[in-house]
């Protein structure tokens, strides 16, 4: 596609991987000639993007920055202090180093998104999920049920909060131009909802992700680009026969009114997307697509990512959805690896070749793809402010160092979520060198447990806009679920966390201190 130029600035420029200008927002500061000494009337509404990749397994040495790092404590119980410190960048071979894992050239990993980025560790989930993909937004229940805890845990299916925020009032008070609540971008299970939308009841059931760029923009920017007779509405013309089946008919079961409930309810939302029109100038459409780029090389894979990214900034950037969530699965893409990743490395994270091919590839991912997006979405929204600003990305992985071990889950963030986070830090909220947080996986050094993961959930949703009343189930706080092992092999998190009514567990609800401003 031919690069049109426009006559903005090159700061409202969004290019795409393919060098295709996907779309312009409109600035507010540049509707008149009125030059704005501060900033002009705005909504800061808060946007959340999430990348999910499987295992984990890297060491922590490898993946979190020194700890030397964090050089100032905080009191989080009178014997549980927590530490953090700014992150700064070691200068190497033409990098920026915050670890092996969170390295990238210094023109792209510059202080100035350093400044912008938190590393946070010591979010712990108190039970052996094994394989799984519902941890990272809180469905614990989508595990594969390897082992007791597994079990246990899938009888108490949630929503995950990205689904949470999409249906949610309070973060959509309007949705009149919003065209994809929650953009889902996945070959694999990551994003769940109750199977009624309206009522938020019935089953929870996996929301299918959609698995190539171009697929997405179309779903996001499709009406923009058709023309034609508008089209009659879907719901009036099933309406009447619906409502003549759903309460004239007593043969009708229980279960089969959810189901025609549930149907009405996701009519109900395909209308209202059909009928929404987005607010953007000069949009082009996206003629590469990310399922031409999985491929098997570093650079592929790179691609892969930064066509899905280049949707999103367009999506965020003109106010088609505040919601991003890319579950990118494994990374053996990034090294371009031939055998069973599963089996030959994940499983072997503990050897030094398995563990450094783990570490080549999170490194990847972290440049190619969360370091591309923060770095896009880093254009001014308003004078002073970022789009990135005004958002939170984050990456969690599935398990922590030890290969389907819930302990330190890894969680990077860019963005302080319009002023609600602190950003530029190293906060390890693990109980450090106490002997009752202790476990030693038996390769890469002593862990140390600290906070709940649920309590990272409940404050990002808290950072969204959303109180607690509003997520809370089962007279728990927090978010996923209030339990705790009941495997006799892991005593570890009985000796840390105690049980679900100790102060972990009531205190999940609680804004994190130190991150939270």
């Amino acid at each position: 596609m031919t690069r049109r130029t426009f006559d903005i600035t090159r700061r409202q420029v969004l290019l795409g991987a393919g060098g295709a200008s996907l779309a312009l927002p409109i600035l507010p500061s540049l509707l008149g000639k009125t030059a704005f000494g501060a900033e002009p009337a705005f909504t800061r509404a808060p946007r959340l993007f999430w990348l999910t990749t499987d295992h984990g397994g890297a060491f922590e040495s490898n993946m979190f920055p020194a700890r030397s790092l964090a050089d100032k404590t905080a009191a989080l119980f009178p014997d549980h202090m927590a530490s953090y410190g700014t992150l700064q960048a070691t200068a190497m071979a033409g990098d920026n180093v915050l670890s092996a894992v969170l390295r990238a050239s210094a023109s792209k990993l510059t202080p100035a998104l350093i400044a912008k980025m938190n590393v946070l560790w010591g979010f712990d989930v108190p039970f052996y999920i094994s394989h799984n993909t519902g941890l990272h937004l809180g469905n614990y229940a989508r595990n594969d049920g390897n082992g007791g805890d597994g079990v246990a845990v899938q009888s108490s299916p949630r929503p995950t909060i990205d689904q949470i925020l999409a249906f949610s009032s309070t973060f959509y008070p309007d949705t009149t131009n919003i065209r994809e609540r929650a953009m889902v971008m996945s070959t694999r299970p990551i994003s769940w909802n109750y199977s009624d939308l309206a009522s938020k009841s019935g089953t929870i059931e996996s929301v299918r992700g959609i698995e190539g760029s171009r697929e997405l923009f179309d779903r996001v920017f499709g009406t923009q680009m058709a023309q034609g007779p508008a089209r009659p509405p879907i719901v009036d013309r099933v309406l009447e026969s619906y409502q003549r089946l759903r309460n004239g008919n007593q043969r009708l079961s229980t279960a089969d009114k959810q189901r025609l409930d549930d149907h009405m309810a996701r009519i109900a939302e395909l209308q209202r997307k059909l009928t929404t029109k987005v607010s953007c100038t000069n949009l082009q459409k996206a003629t590469a697509d990310s399922l031409d780029s999985r491929g098997n090389s570093a650079a592929e894979a790179a691609k892969y990512c930064q066509l899905f990214n280049d949707v999103v900034v367009a999506a965020f950037t003109c106010g088609a959805s505040r919601i991003g969530v890319f579950g990118l699965g494994d990374t053996s893409h990034f090294v371009a690896y031939g055998g069973d990743w599963h089996q030959e490395i994940a499983h072997q994270w503990q050897l030094p070749t398995p563990q450094q091919t783990l570490v080549d590839s999170y490194q990847k991912v972290f440049e190619f793809s969360l370091l591309d997006l923060a770095s896009k979405l880093d254009i001014e929204e308003v004078p002073g402010t970022t789009y990135l600003d005004n958002s939170l990305l984050s990456w969690t992985q599935e398990c922590g160092m030890e290969t389907h071990g819930s302990i330190s889950i890894p969680t990077v963030t860019f963005g302080g979520a319009a002023g609600y986070f602190k950003t530029g830090q190293l906060v390890d909220y693990r109980r450090f060198n106490n002997p009752a947080s202790a476990y030693d996986p038996g390769a890469g050094g002593m862990q140390y447990m600290g906070l709940l993961y649920s309590q990272w959930l409940a404050t990002v949703l808290q950072a969204m806009g959303l109180p607690p009343a509003e997520f809370e189930r089962w007279g728990h706080k927090g978010y996923g679920v209030p339990f705790i092992t009941l495997e006799g092999w892991t005593p570890h998190f009985a000796q840390h966390y105690g049980d679900t009514s100790s102060r972990y567990f009531t205190g999940a609800s609680d804004r994190l201190p130190i991150i939270t401003a």
